[in-house]
């Protein structure tokens, strides 16, 4: 099977903890009701939705509003575009960050200089910030295409169950060696794993699949 695909980073910086949180989001992960790419903290995570008119809607937190702020962009400007930012209305400063690997890791390093320049030069208080990890972070997006394929083709075809009488509404996490499909109404979820080729062509044979 030959799938044809786009993928692009996204990151985006967790206002609780100050860590880069990372994902690849290809095109048939979109296909979902919902994306979420969760920082590790647990205290905050960015949203990517599909809309009915084919573009793409991005939630993400800010560091200085109480409220996440949410973007509407084209889809071959998410997909195609080498670089580009989201950034804060009222404080001007980058929140997100799509496109390729290097380009995203170099203006994540570009903002963490500015936000080193306006806390008076206290590189200290950035300690905590971790910067891309192409090795440890990124799952492989062949294998993360190929996942998110079968979850799109099972629940095209009626066939991801759960708890709700009449099916529920999917969201689906990703995770650094996993992805995690769960209703949205009674909480029923699925992991399955990303970390080989082989655990995919396994689940590629699926035909049904029950969420506990």
């Amino acid at each position: 099977m030959i799938l044809e695909q786009k993928q692009t980073l996204l990151a985006y910086r967790c206002p609780h903890c100050g860590c880069v949180v990372t994902g690849l989001v290809g095109s048939f992960a979109l296909n979902a009701d919902m994306l979420r790419l969760k920082c590790e903290c647990g205290n905050s995570e960015a949203l990517v939705v599909k809309t009915h008119e084919g573009k793409i809607r991005i939630t993400v937190p800010c560091l200085v509003c109480p409220k996440p702020h949410t973007y509407l962009v084209n889809t071959s400007l998410f997909f195609e575009k080498e670089l580009f930012v989201l950034n804060c209305s009222l404080s001007g400063l980058d929140l997100c960050f799509i496109g390729g690997t290097e380009e995203v890791a170099e203006a994540i390093e570009a903002s963490n200089a500015a936000l080193i320049e306006m806390l008076g030069g206290d590189e200290a208080a950035l300690e905590n910030l971790k910067q891309i990890n192409q090795e440890k972070d990124l799952t492989d997006p062949q294998v993360l295409e190929i996942v998110m394929f079968v979850i799109h083709d099972l629940a095209e075809a009626g066939e991801i169950e759960c708890r709700c009488q009449h099916g529920g509404n999917y969201a689906v996490d990703i995770h650094d060696d996993c992805v995690v499909i769960q209703c949205t109404e009674c909480g029923a979820e699925a992991k399955i794993s990303t970390t080989s080729v082989g655990e995919a062509n396994d689940f590629l044979g699926l035909e049904h699949l029950t969420l506990s």
